[in-house]
């Protein structure tokens, strides 16, 4: 997954905003990486190229990029959020446990659980996250990745 930081600017501009060099910073961080990021790598990786950046324009920014759908919400093990860049308007992610990986896919036919939940419920759901978990090809296929961990014997 990659960021496309020239149709980002567009977006930005179409709705009437200014792109400012922190703003640009930002993207351009988010753009750059090929992992998942906490506000907080975002916030020291941009601020190479911006030494002025404040922690609140980058969570600002990363906000306005989740709005436009430019960004993707993961939630780690330790329920820590991070962000990867969003290729489809509407997508799931799928984290791998051991490396950390992470890779969308946009077919989630959710319609009979979402039927289920109004149900049981009584809401009207108007929307969905999904994010699966396990082990991507190279760390299964990894000597002891694909086992639980054991647990140490007690003494």
């Amino acid at each position: 997954m990659a960021l496309d930081a020239d149709a980002v600017v567009a977006e930005l501009a179409a709705r009437g905003l200014r792109l400012t060099r922190q703003r640009r910073a930002v993207v351009d961080a988010v753009a750059a990486s090929r992992s998942c990021l906490s506000p907080l790598d975002v916030f020291q990786q941009a601020r190479a190229s911006c030494p002025d950046l404040g922690l609140t324009t980058v969570y600002r920014t990363l906000e306005l990029l989740d709005e436009i759908g430019a960004l993707r919400r993961i939630h780690g093990p330790s329920g820590c959020e991070r962000l990867v860049p969003a290729s489809a308007e509407h997508g799931h992610s799928v984290v791998c446990s051991a490396c950390g990986r992470v890779t969308e896919f946009t077919d989630c036919d959710m319609a009979v659980v979402l039927a289920a939940a109004s149900r049981e419920t009584g809401y009207r759901i108007t929307g969905h996250f999904l994010q699966l978990s396990g082990l991507c090809a190279e760390c299964g296929a990894a000597p002891d990745r694909g086992r639980p961990a054991r647990r140490r014997a007690k003494a």
